[in-house]
């Protein structure tokens, strides 16, 4: 699996609440990934502050729900790549950015917060409102553009982009979520064919 972790310049970190230290800030959101990696998606500020080393109140001070520390804890630990290379082959940046889905939803320590985020926002108004706004909608819109880029130069086959986005990504977060199913190269393969004008 070709795995990718560059820095996405499009995505600044989040701020809430006081100046904090970076150093502190860095083992609350690592620790907040690893509890949730080790006890599933039903966490608290309890138990990450007690990993941490860190008090609850400085928890509650920073993030206003184990929500949203865990999509901070997410957003930085991935740093996938979602930015747009003007001269790359469409298909090719496709690629790229199915890869670092696919190696996003099989590291637990990143799958685990992306699963409780996504289980919560099925409950919680709040919590779906962010993971949308900071998690799904700047990588549908990255994927937006690229595909809207290979409908107009003819390497994808002229359909709702919005249809062929889902195509393309909805497979593997089923597999993730639901079937446990490989999320391989070859299966990144295929959905590309799907899409495409032409073999890639």
């Amino acid at each position: 699996m070709c795995r990718v972790f560059s820095k996405d310049a499009t995505q600044a970190p989040r701020v809430r609440g006081r100046p904090r230290s970076a150093e502190l800030r860095k083992r609350i959101l690592d620790a907040g990934a690893r509890v949730v990696s080790e006890t599933g998606a039903d966490v608290g500020f309890e138990a990450i502050a007690q990993a941490a080393g860190a008090s609850r109140t400085t928890l509650y001070r920073w993030w206003s729900s184990p929500e949203e520390l865990l999509l901070d804890a997410l957003l930085d630990s991935v740093q996938s790549s979602i930015a747009i290379a003007p001269d790359m082959p469409v298909l090719m940046q496709l690629r790229t950015h199915l890869d670092s889905a696919a190696a996003i939803l099989t590291d637990p320590l990143t799958w685990a917060p992306l699963r409780a985020l996504a289980a919560a926002a099925l409950s919680k108004d709040a919590a779906h409102a962010a993971f949308y706004e900071h998690w799904l909608a700047p990588r549908r819109a990255a994927a937006r553009t690229l595909i809207e880029r290979g409908i107009s130069d003819g390497t994808i086959i002229p359909a709702n982009p919005d249809v062929h986005i889902d195509v393309l990504f909805a497979p593997l977060y089923h597999r993730a979520l639901f079937t446990n199913g490989a999320i391989s190269d070859n299966l990144v393969d295929e959905l590309l064919r799907i899409i495409a004008t032409h073999q890639p």
